[in-house]
């Protein structure tokens, strides 16, 4: 007896629509930009009717943040997973997120994108970043004064000050990348960076 398929509950159907919507969304903002798209334009994309669309998030901020929120899982669940690593070995590891981002271009362009318009204070999606950031600095300290507990990074180093130069560099270099990528080669230049980092947080210690 052939067992019957089982058909996806009203919950789990909406589930389901919810993240086409958002993976629609989602390449669209990262190739036109926020304002750049309209909801009518996700709606069609997704295959959905516009009030249909508002249904699920509200209005079009509520659809950003449902993007953003979903783009910012992967990298926080990356930066504590550096957290739960032996100090020594978290530089290390760091190439391993240009890797990441590499192998998924949509959505480091989208974050790019989305960044870029959340600039001015009024934009829907400014507060999530500020906090975003201010987590992800949080984090990254956090790692550099461990490191230094156990002897394995520089005690002169402000771990906040750090925190801020290698999240800008990372930032930095994935833009240059994201413009050029023929020409910059994320992952080897990421590479290189790190080994630099280690030198400069371990330079002078026994």
């Amino acid at each position: 007896m052939t067992p019957s398929r089982q058909v996806p509950g009203r919950q789990e159907r909406a589930r389901q629509r919810r993240e086409e919507i958002i993976t629609a969304a989602g390449e669209m903002f990262a190739r036109s930009g926020y304002r750049g798209t309209s909801l009518a334009d996700v709606a069609a994309r997704a295959g959905i009717t516009e009030p249909g669309l508002l249904h699920h998030f509200g209005n079009k901020a509520g659809l950003l943040l449902a993007v953003i929120e979903r783009r910012d899982l992967d990298s926080e669940a990356f930066a504590l997973e550096l957290l739960g690593m032996e100090p020594s070995g978290r530089l290390r590891a760091l190439p391993e997120f240009a890797r990441r981002n590499k192998q998924r271009a949509g959505l480091a362009k989208l974050f790019t994108v989305l960044v870029a318009e959340s600039l001015e204070p009024g934009s829907p999606g400014h507060e999530h970043f500020v906090d975003r950031y201010r987590s992800m600095r949080a984090i990254v300290a956090e790692n550099i004064r461990s490191a230094q507990a156990a002897g394995l990074a520089r005690p002169d180093v402000d771990p906040m000050a750090k925190a801020i130069e290698i999240l800008a560099t990372l930032d930095g270099l994935q833009t240059q990348w994201l413009l050029d990528p023929e020409a910059v080669d994320i992952v080897a230049t990421v590479e290189s960076y790190a080994r630099t980092l280690e030198r400069d947080l371990t330079c002078g210690l026994p």
